[in-house]
């Protein structure tokens, strides 16, 4: 049989592929917001002690904790899009799968229907009970 839906097959595959893309790119803006934070925290520190004040809770370690903790929400939340994005693309799959399926089922069923041949009943005649014997 021909494959059907064409268009569907190239959008669930488009919407595949930017769900991984969109993966990749949570990670290294994730990575990138890390980095940038502990050279931020890096850079106040320095700043602060060329002016004389007291930087205590910044600098690097606070960078660290600040980048850490953002880039685990940036991780989360672009992880579930990036999901269901790809979850979406192989819902369209499955959806066309279960079509071809059903198409296939019928299509089996209609080629047994059709070989099938009606039987015709046949007249019931009366007829002598068998003799009964008595046993000994």
């Amino acid at each position: 049989m021909e494959p059907k839906f064409r268009a569907l097959r190239t959008i669930g595959s488009i919407f595949r592929v930017v769900g991984y893309i969109v993966l990749v790119l949570t990670v290294l803006g994730a990575l990138a917001v890390c980095g940038l934070t502990v050279v931020g925290g890096t850079m106040y520190q320095s700043a602060a002690q060329q002016f004389g004040i007291n930087s205590s809770g910044g600098g690097f370690l606070g960078g660290l904790f600040g980048g850490l903790i953002g880039s685990i929400f940036i991780i989360l939340y672009g992880g579930f899009i990036s999901l269901s994005i790809v979850a979406f693309g192989e819902l369209i799959y499955l959806l066309i799968g279960i079509e071809e399926s059903t198409r296939k089922t019928t299509y089996m069923i209609e080629n047994q229907m059709t070989k099938m041949t009606p039987v015709e009943p046949k007249a019931i005649t009366p007829s002598e009970p068998p003799a009964v014997t008595p046993s000994q």
